[in-house]
């Protein structure tokens, strides 16, 4: 039971930043394809959750916040556009691990208009692929000081 929890609190991490999952499975002693893996699963929730359930996320946001008006090319604005012509999805799913947070990610594939299952699949392997970089240079590192 205890193993199980300490997979859920590195999918958990990792479902707002991803860096977290990493960070937790090195607290938490797992062995490198464990925090690998479930740091991956818990990118995979956040993305799978904002793919399918984007549209009703964004009516609850508007609601609440109103219309005001918006400025047309804003900082944040011109980076995901600088980002998506010069990238495409795969530069948007390899950086949503390393910089941006997997619902940052999510919603700017989303907001381009790419495909859903194209935007899973991915952001999938970026996911993957991340997890091993990411959890092999924190267990690198903590070799340093241990």
């Amino acid at each position: 039971m205890l193993k199980i929890s300490e997979y859920l609190a590195v999918a958990l991490a990792a479902t707002i930043k991803f860096v977290g999952g990493p960070l937790a499975g090195v607290a938490f002693k797992l062995s490198w394809w464990e925090t690998s893996i479930f740091s991956s699963l818990g990118m995979m929730l956040t993305v799978f959750l904002v793919v399918y359930g984007g549209e009703i996320i964004t009516k609850l946001i508007s609601r609440f916040r109103g219309n005001k008006p918006k400025k047309i090319f804003s900082r944040t604005t011109r980076i995901a556009i600088m980002v998506k012509s010069k990238l495409g999805l795969w530069g948007i799913a390899l950086l949503t691990p390393f910089i941006f947070t997997p619902i940052l990610g999510s919603f700017l594939a989303l907001h381009f208009r790419f495909n859903k299952v194209e935007i899973l699949w991915k952001m999938l392997m970026c996911a993957l692929f991340a997890g091993s970089v990411q959890t092999w240079f924190f267990y690198f590192v903590k070799s340093w000081f241990v």
